[in-house]
């Protein structure tokens, strides 16, 4: 089965009972098979103070149609932010550039080279 963003948020907000999560709030993306990861691209200006407290990130796996979420604080990405990537850091759009790991032994790890392995297992609902 196929999915995108709007399907996937459409999907989430009915097994939550409500519309909880919108294009603005939320990140979506499908398992990239050759790497056995999710990767995502997080713009640095909406985990500024004040902006949001939460931000959602959908992964979604295509071969079992299954999708997972994950609600991570704002907070808690800005205190692990020098152990992660910022992509193109002190230019104009600067993003939390996120490969979470789909592999059993590191499931929900980021992955990245240059990072240091920050763990998001525990914000999976």
């Amino acid at each position: 089965m196929k999915l995108d963003k709007k399907q996937a948020i459409a999907r989430r907000n009915q097994e939550l009972g409500g519309a909880v999560l919108g294009v603005n709030n939320c990140h979506f993306t499908e398992l990239n098979r050759n790497k056995n990861i999710w990767w995502f691209d997080i713009p640095v200006a909406r985990l500024a103070i004040g902006q949001y407290e939460w931000v959602h990130l959908l992964l979604y796996t295509p071969s079992t149609d299954q999708l997972l979420h994950l609600k991570v604080t704002t907070q808690f990405l800005r205190e692990k932010m020098e152990g992660l990537v910022v992509r193109n850091a002190g230019k104009r759009r600067p993003t939390l550039s996120l490969e979470l790991s789909a592999d059993k032994d590191s499931f929900l790890k980021d992955v990245r080279p240059a990072g240091t392995g920050v763990g998001f297992a525990q914000f999976q609902q």
